[in-house]
């Protein structure tokens, strides 16, 4: 009886000492494999919560003011960055087109806004980059207006453009700040330019717009609406589609504390049939279309 218990105890603990690491091998991988499950729920879950509609979009805009001399305001809204940069173009900004040098006014007026942008990107793109889509919005001064907000003003430093005998000339000297509504805006613009030098009049458009989206952002989730509304009134290349997802990247700068809106400056030089960009002017061109 001994011998035969003691066979067993011996058998037992044998058998134990075999299953006990597998029992621990196996309960080890199940709970590694529970832990990696839930850092991907985790992840997956943090994930939806930091990515709103908008975030990670750029759009990329020419605007484009119709009128006898037509003007020109590229704009960068960029969700990642949290900004709106714009930069004025001067109409007489030479592009290459199949039949030879035309200036971007030329192209509106011949070939419409469309071409107009067209051109454009195709003079910065490269054989080895292509650069994103460049859609444009075209429309009159009045158009534009109506799409701001005729009641929308903004306090604008005419010091930041003019020197000041320049401001004397047009009496802005004592006050250089001025309250202006999107109706004057207008007139704004073109006294600036008045007092400016043709190679730097086109920022003046880029500087007054730069104001009116800096100090009124949540002008910028009412605009998508009113180039709806203004359709009929309005050339664009946005399907319904785009502006909507252009206006989710609006809403979503619009929300932002740490909102940067700007203009930049892209110099020009004197060339034969219009004005060409400097290198410098290149690069701040390529930026944003990039």
């Amino acid at each position: 009886m001994r011998s035969r218990a003691g066979f067993f105890w011996c058998s037992l603990w044998l058998t134990l000492l075999l299953l006990l690491p597998l029992i621990l091998v196996v309960g080890f991988l199940a709970r590694q494999r529970q832990t990696q499950q839930e850092l991907r729920q985790a992840a997956a879950n943090q994930s939806q919560l930091q990515i709103e509609p908008g975030a990670q979009s750029v759009w990329r805009m020419l605007l484009v003011v119709q009128k006898e001399e037509p003007a020109f305001v590229l704009v960068r809204a960029d969700g990642p960055a949290h900004s709106v940069t714009f930069c004025a173009l001067p109409g007489q900004l030479l592009v290459n087109a199949p039949a030879g040098t035309t200036t971007l006014a030329e192209c509106t007026l011949s070939a419409g806004a469309g071409r107009a942008a067209q051109l454009l990107r195709a003079a910065l793109s490269t054989g080895e980059t292509a650069l994103p889509p460049l859609y444009y919005l075209a429309a009159t001064p009045s158009c534009w207006v109506d799409c701001v907000g005729s009641g929308t003003a903004v306090r604008f430093d005419t010091s930041s453009l003019l020197q000041p005998a320049a401001r004397l000339a047009l009496g802005y000297g004592k006050e250089a700040v001025q309250a202006v509504s999107a109706t004057d805006a207008v007139e704004l613009i073109a006294d600036l330019q008045s007092q400016m030098s043709e190679t730097t009049a086109a920022n003046a458009r880029a500087a007054v717009w730069a104001a009116f989206v800096r100090q009124n952002p949540d002008r910028l989730t009412a605009v998508p609406d009113a180039w709806r509304k203004y359709s009929a009134r309005t050339l664009t290349d946005f399907t319904a589609t785009d502006l909507l997802r252009a206006g989710e990247t609006l809403a979503y700068l619009q929300k932002q504390a740490a909102l940067t809106v700007d203009y930049v400056t892209a110099a020009v030089v004197d060339a034969p049939g219009g004005e060409a960009l400097t290198e410098d002017g290149l690069q701040v061109v390529e930026s944003l279309l990039q």
